[in-house]
């Protein structure tokens, strides 16, 4: 008999979190065996005309939950404290996230589950910026100015605009 398909594949789903339910909800699934992951990035804040560098999260307001299908008290996340639910699509089942998308996030953390800057990123890539005055604005990798910066083209309002950047302060479309 083949043991292989009675083995229990964790997958990693996500839940949403209550307000300020970060710490609560890691303390309590870590408690019930749950492995946790929360990406954060490190970005720079303006706080009383000091410029500091915080970490925050990069998806904010939910966090990756970790548990094999066979774990039939995975219900429980949903009354966990901090928690709020685990997003599902059909059947009240959760819906996994990508292994492949999970992998490749993990793998651009450090060990505090700190994204890293890309460092393979090619010139005529395009990235969308995270942080900074054009968040969210989708622009063109042009070159690579230093170590942890690249020239980013944008299209704003009809004018191609050049902007420098660190590596950390954008991601992969």
């Amino acid at each position: 008999m083949s043991t292989h398909h009675s083995i229990d594949t964790a997958k990693w789903y996500v839940a949403q979190l209550k307000p300020n339910g970060f710490a609560k909800a890691v303390a309590n699934l870590g408690e019930q065996g749950f492995e946790t992951f929360m990406p954060l990035r490190r970005k720079t804040v303006r706080h009383a005309r000091q410029m500091r560098e915080v970490l925050r999260p990069v998806f904010p307001g939910y966090l990756f939950i970790r548990f094999g299908a066979k774990r039939s008290d995975w219900r429980k996340i949903n009354s966990t404290f901090g928690v709020s639910r685990l997003i599902s699509f059909e059947k009240a089942l959760p819906a996994a996230v990508p292994d492949a998308l999970m992998a490749g996030m993990q793998a651009r953390c450090d060990a505090g589950q700190v994204l890293q800057p890309l460092d393979d990123l090619q010139a005529g890539e395009e990235v969308k910026m995270l942080s900074g005055a054009f968040a969210d604005f989708v622009g063109e990798v042009e070159t690579f100015v230093a170590d942890d910066c690249v020239r980013l083209l944008f299209d704003f309002m009809g004018q191609v605009t050049r902007v420098d950047v660190s590596r950390a302060d954008v991601e992969r479309l």
